[in-house]
């Protein structure tokens, strides 16, 4: 029995040690946000501290689906966020974490994903990092 209980704890050692390898060498690059920003690059106002974990001076537009316009950014304590906005006074979503990144809101989930990644399968294409169901 002790036997078993060894492999057991090694057997959850590895698994433990490739599920971390495999977290650290995620691609977090989104070269949307090293282009030049332009004026629709600024996100509309929203509620107070609603971009808290938003790196504002980041932001780019990313392009718009069925009447929702979504913008990437750097998050201020994570790599990236995503905001989806259709009405800034009361149907917007922002969301913040590590990518991939999924929000949902006005009818719509919305993926931000880092460069070079597959498209989620069933959601269009809104540009080269955004897709939406």
């Amino acid at each position: 029995m002790h036997h078993r209980s060894r492999l057991a704890v090694l057997a959850l050692g590895l698994a433990a040690i490739t599920t971390l390898t495999g977290c650290s060498f995620s691609s977090t690059n989104l070269a949307v946000l090293e282009t030049n920003r332009a004026a629709e690059d600024e996100l509309p106002p929203l509620e107070d501290d609603s971009y808290r974990a938003v790196d504002v001076d980041s932001s780019r537009y990313v392009g718009e689906h069925e009447g929702v316009s979504l913008w990437v950014a750097k998050g201020t304590d994570s790599p990236a966020c995503i905001v989806a906005i259709t009405d800034p006074e009361d149907d917007w979503v922002v969301g913040c974490g590590g990518l991939p990144t999924r929000i949902s809101g006005s009818g719509h989930t919305f993926e931000l994903r880092a460069d070079g990644l597959p498209a989620p399968e069933g959601m269009t294409r809104v540009s080269d990092n955004v897709y939406a169901e």
